[in-house]
């Protein structure tokens, strides 16, 4: 995925042509809302109401899900153990084999193999695979049914991801996600199109972000999840990202960890929410460096938080 951000600040102690002024500093934080420093979280069907929630998300669709695993590894099961019974019965109970015989045996070792090779893949790597793909198909229907949605699923830079608190982390794989949502990143913050809700995290509400990992109750393979903080009205909140549309290319773990901190470096990068400057800054370790100046500094801000995003 490739995010479009902001390039850093140049810090004091390098100054360039295209460092702001103090003026132009203060120009910015005048046009700046109250508003503009807090997470917007909207409701479909309350505090939308006019857009009803997608529904993507509810319990029939999650059972039918859960069938529709089950039933297509059972599948790939059957069929590989009738080509083992094939393969037995060929070896020891075919006394003069024939060429018919021969060919049947042939193809049911090739065809056993690859589909018992197939489902340890899929298992060991995104075990959803590839029913995690129709529920971004009926989000994707979904928001083109609505009159002005932040995020369009066929904009470049979007993606489809869930959000999966802690509390849920313990929980079985299609038990964990609390809303899916279309998301795109840009100079502008974080924009998201959900499931039940509309999100947009601006750049001055974001305090930062960071990767975890966490394997779900009954699952085989580890998500990887951007921990999101934003400010809010009442008081900081947590959301865990996770991306959700992955081809069958992209599910190995480590190809999906590096998306991942792709997305929390993205974040970071635009983050000004702990001050007018990203709360990960490299280049910034002395506090010599560290700008005092009210033009820098976010009103609203708590206390720096101190992070990385290779942890």
């Amino acid at each position: 995925m490739n995010f479009q951000t902001p390039a850093a600040e140049p810090s004091a102690a390098q100054p360039s042509d295209t460092t702001p002024s103090d003026a132009q500093r203060s120009d910015a934080a005048s046009t700046e809302t109250l508003a503009d420093h807090f997470a917007s979280f909207q409701a479909f069907g309350s505090d939308l109401p006019e857009e009803p929630p997608g529904r993507v998300l509810n319990w029939f669709r999650q059972v039918v899900t859960l069938l529709g695993i089950t039933a297509f590894h059972g599948t790939l099961s059957f069929v590989a153990s009738l080509c083992l019974l094939l393969t037995i019965r060929f070896l020891f109970f075919t006394s003069r084999a024939g060429s018919e015989s021969i060919l049947l045996f042939v193809a049911a070792v090739i065809v056993g193999v690859l589909i018992a090779a197939m489902q340890l893949m899929i298992v060991c790597r995104y075990e959803e695979y590839p029913f995690h793909l129709l529920l971004a198909r009926r989000l994707r229907r979904v928001i083109a049914g609505r009159r002005n949605p932040v995020v369009r699923p066929n904009e470049d830079g979007s993606r489809f991801c869930e959000i999966v608190p802690q509390e849920r982390w313990n929980r079985l794989r299609l038990e964990t996600a609390s809303d899916l949502v279309w998301v795109r990143i840009d100079n502008n913050g974080v924009w998201m199109e959900g499931d039940r809700n509309r999100y947009h995290f601006g750049p001055s509400s974001i305090l930062g972000a960071i990767p975890q990992s966490f394997t779900p109750a009954g699952g085989w393979t580890q998500l990887h999840a951007a921990m999101i903080y934003v400010r809010t009205p009442d008081g900081p909140e947590e959301i865990p990202l996770v991306y959700r549309d992955f081809q069958f290319a992209n599910m190995k773990s480590s190809e999906r960890r590096r998306q991942r901190d792709a997305m929390v470096n993205a974040i970071c990068e635009i983050a000004r929410g702990s001050e007018y400057e990203p709360i990960y800054v490299p280049t910034a370790t002395n506090p010599s460096q560290a700008s005092d100046t009210p033009d820098n500094n976010n009103p609203y801000a708590p206390p720096r938080m101190t992070t990385h995003t290779g942890a």
